[in-house]
């Protein structure tokens, strides 16, 4: 096993240490990589003894014998190695020790979701929803800011799973009585409510599609021909968009994915419009063509 597979497996092995299940597309969309390949790493991670639970989601099963021996090794959550990494960036020392440490964490931690989660000062709030999470109680988001209704109120939601960069959230709005996502930078605070889940039998995830935007059901299929430069792009800032693309040329390339709506697409489109063309639907360009006419008469 090569290094690089060494630490990704490792990785994995972190990942799937704790009490959350993910499922196969999450991990795949985490690593980078297509779900045959991550198949064949947890094959091997069983293979070495370790004992994973598929149903509804993979995770390393609690009470075997062999995974409560890597829980001796890894046992730091990633909000704990959050607090570690804004400590080491604080504390006065050795700058090659905490380079030295830095590099150790990052071997098994992704440490790029946590850095944002400390810039952003979050750590307290992604600590508060994983207690209702776990104690399976509601949750008062306040002053919210959403950026669909353009309104700025308190939300009592049910929230039941976190989206792998920990930025975002899964939630039952208990007014609305739809699963929404909910970004955690939009809530000034939030508030762990006495009253537990309600709306348990409601949780769900809706389908979502490689730019992060949900629906009950995709609305269409989106065909892109792409220049080098919007698939370096896509493929940077939407990791899940790889296995959606096929190369045609050196510099050109191909995207046919399901959409839950135009507004993820449009957006990444319109950021780059002389490196994309539109190839279907025709509803697609007209929308953009009506957008960019909307934008010059201002």
């Amino acid at each position: 096993m090569n290094d690089r597979k060494t630490q990704r497996i490792l990785k994995m092995l972190m990942m799937l240490n704790g009490g959350k299940r993910y499922k196969l597309e999450e991990i795949a969309a985490r690593f980078n990589m297509s779900e045959r390949n991550i198949i064949r790493d947890l094959n091997e991670i069983e293979f070495a003894g370790f004992v994973l639970e598929r149903k509804g989601g993979y995770r390393l099963q609690p009470d075997h014998t062999r995974n409560k021996d890597i829980r001796r090794i890894l046992h730091f959550s990633e909000d704990e190695v959050a607090l570690l990494y804004k400590t080491l960036l604080s504390i006065e020392a050795d700058t090659a020790v905490i380079d030295r440490l830095m590099k150790k964490m990052n071997a098994f931690y992704d440490l790029k979701a946590i850095e944002e989660l400390s810039k952003k000062n979050d750590l307290a709030k992604v600590r508060m929803i994983k207690d209702a999470i776990d104690s399976r109680k509601q949750l008062l988001l306040v002053a919210y800011r959403s950026s669909n209704s353009e309104t700025i109120s308190d939300r009592r939601v049910e929230p039941f799973k976190f989206m792998q960069d920990y930025q975002t959230v899964w939630c039952y709005d208990c007014e609305t009585h739809q699963c929404k996502q909910f970004k955690i930078s939009r809530m000034e605070s939030v508030e762990l409510q006495k009253s537990e889940w309600r709306y348990e039998v409601h949780h769900h995830e809706p389908f979502t599609d490689i730019f992060r935007y949900s629906e009950e059901k995709p609305k269409c299929i989106v065909e892109l021909r792409l220049t080098l430069r919007a698939y370096n792009a896509i493929i940077e800032e939407f990791p899940r968009s790889y296995e959606y693309i096929s190369k045609k040329s050196n510099n050109e390339y191909y995207l046919k994915t399901p959409v839950a709506n135009f507004t993820g697409v449009g957006r990444f489109i319109l950021s780059m419009l002389n490196d994309i063309e539109i190839i279907k639907p025709a509803v697609l360009r007209k929308e953009i063509n009506k957008q960019v006419e909307n934008y010059l008469k201002r």
